[in-house]
This record gives structure tokens, C-alpha cells and sequence, in this order.
């Protein structure tokens, strides 16, 4: 039963030695005597396309036009013409295996993404073929999109060779293309006129030429092709290339040709010659007999040229040529790989995979320094369609090796490189062996890869656990700081400020900042200018966090008793744990009970009445207009405290105001320092006073009713712990006044607990 059902369709007749297997039927846009079907080789499986015409219902013309169709396919060879496998002749038809292809008019071939664009190659390739049988004396007959097939490729080949012979006649040309062409509705066929007027049997091919130029730009522009698109050759001129349209409407043009060859000529046409896609299709389709000099010169400039061809074709066409090409013996694939790689990153995931990515890692195993090379600057390009475990275990292990390359460009593309294949390396080989890579390339002895491993750390740092973030970047900023080249010191500082926050406060304040301020004055501007600008931001941030900090632990529970126990028994280690919540408190509140008795003639205390106490410090004005106390001055708070409360001073007593009265109606330097007279709660034991000074003054805190009898607010104020001498020389009016106050106006009494009571938590 199944032999009856194959011997109706032709195939029962099949010998067994056929090496084909005749597979599913593609449907065709058009009417013919040939029917399409795919088939497969069985002595490897590969795909093919298999032609039957079934002798049945066929008249003796048609039977001889699909005979010379099978001779005329297995004697022609031409690399744009239909490439016959195989053929054979049975009692119930004709059987030819070609290479898989599809013809042009089906909706396959109209999938492309191409964006529009005319296929200009495919339309070179079409026109050759048909010049290669012009120049063998052959006419084709039949020439015209019906005809062209195309490859998965994307190339045209010519096939139909039913009414391909020579010394045809016209008129019978004309009757075999009525009788044996493929039929498709509402589109324009050949005029009778072609067998009068002298012209020669190739005007019909000259004819078909014209309608598959109408049918290429004209479908291109109206983004329609296939059957549906109606060809209108009076439309032709309007969609042709200004360069095409003369050479075109010579195709057209009835009567002797005299010499001339309008195929010839049309591929001569410059138009083609400065086309990107035939430029670039034409040298690898011939290179196997092009110069060393020609190819050099050619996979050069092949990376700008493919910028002008269409992505489909570069997939399809360029990159399998150029796989190809880098392969044959002698040529250099470092001049085929930028090529290679541009297209490569086109592919979808699993075409890269396929085709590329093994290409990548047998290059990475090559010593050749060129190909290396260009495989570290276009890493970023194609990393995303690699496989982890490829770039882990083939691809960076060979990478490393650059490291320790004598060559300096390829240690500083491997250096770089490292950004973008750190993100897909394990967490163990990133932490045990790029930091340790990264920190040997901080000594080598080319500046630029010292900068660029700077540089390279910071971009990294995101993708390194923190404490391995913290060291290798605390190392690298540290001696990139102290670089005796300039940009990579700038490099150093940038760096730091993009990677701030992966340090601590103390940190910044204690090992990073000093580094920066020793390039405050850098002999190299720019350095240090970037200094400045790196130390205000430091600064800035640095301030933020420590108020963030304060903020943090003024919200957390008071802790009353337990605190004044551990300050009781002097506790240093516990003080310091707890000293920070209201160290500034303490500051502050001292800090007011000094200011509260330095009053101006109006009454009002010199600091900043609208200032918060625990608002940060101001800029000191250098035109000495105010003043900062320093930590300096705790020296005398730390006597009855119990402890050291040095830290109580950070938050300092601002007497830049404009409330602060220094005129020459102010209060004498002397006198100002008569106020931290018993500012201890148990005071030193005696000690021999100088000459000078055998009678110190009592501290007075209260309020001032006035300037000093005998003194006057001096220009500038020292920031020394006591009065000098001369001080207390040249002023004896104000120690005789500081001695008639009494001793329970100081700032502390003999029982220092109401002072207490002021910061008890």
C-alpha cells in the first residue's frame, strides 16, 4: 500500500542507491511544472533541496524543457549559480538535489533584518551569473525573480535552467516562457516586440534583468515583497540609485547590441564598486588569491566598512566567511578577529555560543601578543555571551598570564580587562588572586598601568565583599597618594571620593585624610586642586556621618545611674564608651558658663545667643574677627572631672558673632584669663610663685558691669593656657579688681555636685 501511495507521487520508482531522502513539500509562491521539496543526505544528514517534476500530465515540451533543466544544472559551475548535488531521470520523472534553498518570491526568504534594505549583493550575484552565461554563449530564457533562489545564507543563486541553451531563437523563447515559466498572477511578461527589430535572444534575459531590478529596489522601498508586490516598471527610474538608472534603461532598449555588453557594464557601474556590502562580499569570496598586502590592507579597514552593511547580512554571510578565512595558513587571525568579534556580539546567545565562543577561548590559548591583544580590548564586548564556567576555567586563566608579560600594552589591557570580568569571576578567585594581581601592578614600573590599577580597583570595589573592599582599597589609595606620577595621585584622589563610603569615619579622619592633605601642596596643580576639592568633600561627608552617628544615639534609652557609677570610679574604658552620647553636652554647658561671664558693656555674652550648642564648627575668619577654643583648653576641665573629657571641647564656642563685642570698649586679655582661675574642684597644691605673680587672682564669673579700669580689648588674643607676665605686669588695676570678688562666684564651689547635676543621665 505505501509502495502504491509513493509510486503516485514518483518516488516508488526511486533506486535504493539514491543517497537522498526526499523529505516535506515547500510550498511555492507560484505556479510550475517543478515541484520544491527538502530533503537530507544520508551519508551525513545534511540538508538539501530536492527539484521533482512529475512526468504526468506534462506535454513532450515540457518534459524536454525539465530534461535540459537537470542536464543544464550538473554541467554548469559557477559560484552564483544553483549548485547541483545529484540527479536522476525515472520512469515517472526528474529528480534534482541541490543545495538547500528557497526561492526569493517565498515568505521565508522576505524574512530579514535587514531594515529595508535593498539587497545589493544578492542583486550583484544574480547579474554575475547571468554575465557568466552571456559571456559561455548561453541564454537563459527564463531570468527574473521566478528564478533566484536563495541560500540560508542569504546568497541569490540562478537556477531554472528549463530554457537555457544556445543559438535560440527569439520566437521560440518567447513561446517556451509562455509555456514553461513560472506563473504569477498580475505581473508583467515579456513584450512581443523582443523578436522583431534585430534584437538578440539575450533581450529577453535583458528583460528579466529589468524586472528583478524593479522587483528588488521597488520592494525595498515599499517594504512589501513576495507575490504581493505588484512590479511597475514604469515606476522602475523613481526607485533605482542615481547611479543605476542609465545603466539600467540600457537593459531595456530594443535592437542590436553593436558590440556592447549591458550586463558588463551595469557590474562595472561605480555604484557597486563603492557599495559596502559588495566591496566587502567580493574580497572574501576571492581571497584566496589576493596579496598578503591586499588582505593586510583589507581586514584593516573591514571594522569601518561593516558599519555600512546590513546586520543580516553580516551574520549571515560576512562572519561565516570570515571563520573562514582565519583558518587558512599564513593568515594572521588578529587581523580577522576585531572583524569577527564586531559581528559576533550581533548574534543572538546561542548563535555566539555556536560559532564564536569556542573561537575565543582556542585564541586565548595562542602566545601570538597580537591576538591576545585584541581579545583584552574587545573583552567587554562579548563577555555577556560567554558561560561562567567558560570564562572561569578557560578564558581567565589564560588572561592572567598577561600579569606578568614582558610587554607593557598587554599588561595594562589586562589590567582593564579585570572591570569587566571581575562581576562574572567566583567570589574565591576575585578575593585569593585579582586583589593580590591588583596590588603586585601597584609597583610596576609603567606609570600608566600603576594609574590604571588604581583607577581599576575603585571601578571594582562594588563587587568585593567590604572588609576585602576596605583593605585592598585602603593599600591602593595609600600608595597611589604617594605615586611620583602625577595623574595617577589624581587618580588616587578621585578614587577616594567615589569610594568614600566604603570607609569608616575614623578611617577617613585618621589614615585617608592626612594623605590628602600632604597634597594640598602638590608641585603638580591639578593634583592639587583635586585635593582641595577631594578634602571639602571629605570633610563634608565625614560631618555628615558623625552627626548621623550622634543622632543614632541620642535616640537610644538613658542610662541615669549605671553612668554616673562608671564615671564615679573612673572607669576609663567604660567612660569611653559612653562618653561619646554627651560629650558635647558637656562641652557645650562649660562652655557656657565661660561665656556667661564674659559679657560686653551691654550685657549680652559673646557667643552666638541663636546658635545651637551642638551645632557643627564654623570657618575661622582670618581676618580676626572671632575665635575658636580649641581642645587645648580641656586640659583645665579633665582636673574635675575625674576623667579625660578632652573630647567635650569638638564642639567649639563660636565668638565670631556679631554680638561679640571686641572694640576698644571690651574686656582686657588678662582679665579673660582671670576666669579659669578655680576652674578645679580640688585645687594643685601650692607651688612658688614667680615674682611677677605671687598673688594670683580668684576667679570671677559673674556678670561684668563694665570694661577693665585699666585696659582696653587688645588687636589679638593668644590662644596660651595662662596669662604671661607681662600680662599680668602691665595690669595690676585688673588683678586688684579680680581679687575684691568673691570666692563663691566661681564656676565651680567647693562641692562640685550642683555642677553634676546639670549632665546627669
Amino acid at each position: 500500500m505505501i509502495k502504491n501511495l509513493l509510486s503516485k507521487v514518483g518516488w516508488g520508482d526511486l533506486p535504493g542507491s539514491f543517497g537522498f531522502t526526499v523529505g516535506e513539500k515547500v510550498e511555492l509562491p507560484f505556479r510550475w511544472h517543478w515541484d520544491l521539496h527538502r530533503g537530507q543526505k544520508k551519508s551525513d544528514g545534511s540538508v538539501v533541496s530536492i527539484f521533482i517534476c512529475s512526468k504526468k500530465d506534462l506535454d513532450s515540451f515540457q518534459i524536454s524543457a525539465a530534461k535540459n533543466a537537470e542536464q543544464m544544472a550538473k554541467a554548469l559551475r559557477h559560484p552564483n549559480i544553483l549548485r547541483s548535488l545529484d540527479s536522476i531521470e525515472v520512469e515517472g520523472g526528474f529528480y534534482l538535489v541541490t543545495e538547500a534553498v528557497v526561492p526569493l518570491l517565498s515568505f521565508d526568504a522576505a524574512e530579514s533584518d535587514d531594515g529595508g534594505a535593498p539587497a545589493i549583493w544578492g542583486f550583484y550575484q544574480a547579474m554575475d551569473a547571468l554575465g557568466f552565461l552571456h559571456q559561455s554563449g548561453f541564454t537563459h530564457g527564463l531570468f527574473g525573480p521566478a528564478s533566484i533562489f536563495v541560500t540560508p545564507q542569504g546568497d541569490f543563486r540562478l537556477g531554472g535552467f528549463d530554457l537555457c541553451r544556445k543559438d535560440a531563437s527569439a520566437d521560440a523563447l518567447l513561446a517556451g516562457w509562455r509555456r514553461s515559466s513560472p506563473g504569477i498572477s498580475a505581473w508583467p511578461e515579456p513584450p512581443s516586440s523582443l523578436k522583431s527589430n534585430g534584437t538578440p535572444t539575450v533581450g529577453i534575459d535583458l528583460w528579466g534583468a529589468t524586472l528583478l531590478a524593479a522587483y528588488i529596489f521597488g520592494s525595498a522601498g515599499a517594504s512589501q515583497r513576495g507575490v504581493d508586490y505588484r512590479v511597475d516598471l514604469a515606476r522602475l527610474p523613481k526607485d533605482l540609485p542615481a547611479e543605476l538608472r542609465k545603466p539600467v534603461a540600457d537593459l531595456q532598449k530594443q535592437g542590436p547590441l553593436r558590440g556592447k555588453n549591458p550586463v558588463a557594464d551595469l557590474l562595472k557601474n561605480s555604484f557597486f564598486d563603492e557599495n559596502s556590502s559588495v566591496q566587502v562580499m567580493s574580497f572574501l569570496n576571492n581571497i584566496h588569491i589576493k596579496s598578503p598586502e591586499e588582505k593586510d590592507a583589507f581586514f584593516e579597514g573591514l571594522p569601518a566598512l561593516l558599519e555600512n552593511v546590513p546586520r543580516s547580512q553580516q551574520t549571515r554571510q560576512v562572519l561565516p566567511e570570515l571563520l573562514t578565512a582565519q583558518k587558512f595558513p599564513g593568515q594572521e587571525a588578529a587581523q580577522v578577529l576585531p572583524a569577527i568579534l564586531k559581528i559576533g556580539v550581533r548574534l543572538k546567545d546561542d548563535e555566539f555560543k555556536e560559532k564564536v565562543a569556542p573561537l575565543v577561548v582556542q585564541l586565548f590559548q595562542s602566545p601570538d601578543r597580537a591576538i591576545r591583544f585584541r581579545l583584552l580590548t574587545s573583552i567587554g564586548d562579548m563577555i555577556d555571551s560567554l558561560d561562567d564556567s567558560m570564562i572561569n576555567d578557560k578564558i581567565f586563566t589564560e588572561c592572567v598570564n598577561g600579569f606578568t608579560d614582558s610587554n607593557g600594552p598587554i599588561r595594562e589591557a589586562t589590567v582593564k580587562s579585570l572591570i569587566h570580568f571581575v562581576p562574572r569571576l567566583r567570589p574565591k578567585t576575585v578575593e585569593g588572586r585579582v586583589t593580590k594581581l591588583l596590588l603586585r601592578s601597584l609597583q610596576d614600573p609603567e606609570a600608566s598601568i600603576r594609574t590604571n590599577t588604581v583607577i581599576c580597583c575603585g571601578r571594582i570595589s562594588g563587587h568585593l565583599p567590604k572588609a576585602c573592599a576596605n583593605q585592598t582599597l585602603g593599600q591602593v589609595l595609600a600608595a597611589g597618594l604617594k605615586d611620583n606620577f602625577g595623574p595617577c595621585r589624581s587618580a588616587a584622589l578621585h578614587t577616594l571620593l567615589a569610594t568614600a563610603v566604603v570607609f569608616t569615619p575614623e578611617e577617613l579622619a585618621g589614615r585617608l585624610m592626612p594623605c590628602v592633605c600632604q597634597r594640598l601642596v602638590d608641585t603638580d596643580p591639578s593634583v592639587a586642586d583635586a585635593a582641595f576639592n577631594a578634602l571639602s568633600a571629605l570633610e563634608q561627608h565625614v560631618r555628615q556621618e558623625v552627626e548621623e552617628r550622634r543622632r543614632a544615639q541620642s535616640m537610644e534609652p538613658i542610662l541615669g545611674d549605671q553612668t554616673a557609677t562608671v564615671v564615679g570610679v573612673g572607669d576609663a574604658a567604660s567612660l569611653q564608651g559612653r562618653l561619646g552620647s554627651w560629650a558635647s553636652t558637656v562641652g557645650n554647658m562649660v562652655g557656657q558658663k565661660i561665656m556667661g561671664s564674659m559679657k560686653t558693656d551691654g550685657g549680652v555674652a559673646s557667643g552666638n545667643p541663636a546658635r545651637n550648642s551642638s551645632s557643627s564648627e564654623p570657618a575661622v575668619n582670618s581676618g580676626g574677627e572671632g575665635m575658636n577654643l580649641r581642645p587645648k583648653e580641656a586640659a583645665a576641665v579633665s582636673d574635675f572631672s575625674g576623667g579625660n573629657v578632652s573630647n567635650a571641647w569638638e564642639s567649639r564656642v563660636d565668638l565670631a558673632s556679631d554680638s561679640a563685642d571686641l572694640g576698644g570698649s571690651g574686656w582686657g586679655e588678662e582679665a579673660f584669663w582671670d576666669e579659669f582661675k578655680d576652674l578645679a574642684a580640688d585645687p594643685p597644691p601650692p607651688r612658688k610663685e614667680s615674682t611677677m605673680d605671687s598673688n594670683p587672682p580668684a576667679a570671677n564669673t559673674g556678670p561684668r558691669k563694665g570694661p577693665s579700669a585699666a585696659s582696653s580689648a587688645p588687636k589679638s588674643m593668644s590662644m596660651s593656657m595662662g596669662p604671661s607676665p607681662t600680662m599680668q605686669k602691665n595690669s595690676p588695676a585688673s588683678n586688684t579688681q579680680a581679687k575684691a570678688q568673691p570666692q563663691k562666684d566661681g564656676i565651680l564651689q567647693s562641692d562640685d555636685s550642683d555642677f553634676w547635676k546639670e549632665f546627669d543621665m
